[in-house]
């Protein structure tokens, strides 16, 4: 796995600073137009950890997709944990549908990859899904499409909500404790001397 390689990580941290900015800039002035300057934080982090793991770990990186994607992936981690009550208007209801969605936008993305790793455009450890695509089991054959989009939304949600609910919480943290605040502000003018 390639994007795991210290050398794939120095370049996924510089690619999550700038989805970091871009995606701050954009939801300040989204806030600013509604009359608003504040940017709430739970909601602000989970967006910014879909947009990192479409980004660095799957390589998607048309916001229409990931805006879609973030739509559909939240509607189906509530249907989750609702009730398994199929009925049309249900949480669990929608989640399936959304499922659906998740899936039809993904297929022609895996598709597309796997074109590029056949003609040799595209690296097989670039991201999760190309390394998925390129791995063999012991018969030499690849993983089935419906096994690729299983993988591609467990690792979603499981790298979605855990790590929004982090950054949330060490925000909260922040803003509670003026000393740790000081001491993370200290380290972070530390790091941007060093690094000039």
């Amino acid at each position: 796995m390639n994007f795991l390689k210290p050398e794939s990580l120095q370049h996924s941290v510089k690619r999550m600073d700038e989805i970091i900015k871009n995606l701050f800039v954009r939801e300040v002035a989204k806030a600013g137009e509604g009359g608003d300057t504040i940017v709430k934080a739970v909601v602000f982090m989970k967006k910014l950890t879909f947009n990192v793991a479409c980004d660095i770990l799957f390589g998607i990186k048309d916001e229409s997709t990931e805006q879609a994607l973030f739509d559909d992936f939240t509607m189906a981690f509530k249907a989750v944990w609702s009730l398994p009550i199929n009925l049309p208007g249900t949480e669990f209801w929608r989640g399936i549908k959304a499922r659906s969605r998740i899936v039809d936008r993904i297929l022609p993305i895996m598709r597309e990859r796997r074109k590029q790793l056949e003609r040799g455009t595209l690296r097989p450890g670039a991201d999760v899904v190309s390394c998925l695509l390129a791995t063999r089991d012991e018969n030499g054959e690849g993983f089935e499409e419906e096994a690729i989009t299983d993988n591609f939304i467990i690792l979603m949600i499981a790298s979605h909500d855990t790590s929004a609910i982090l950054a949330s919480l060490m925000i909260w943290k922040l803003s509670k404790d003026p000393n740790i605040y000081d001491e993370v502000l200290q380290g972070g003018y530390s790091a941007l001397r060093s690094t000039s």
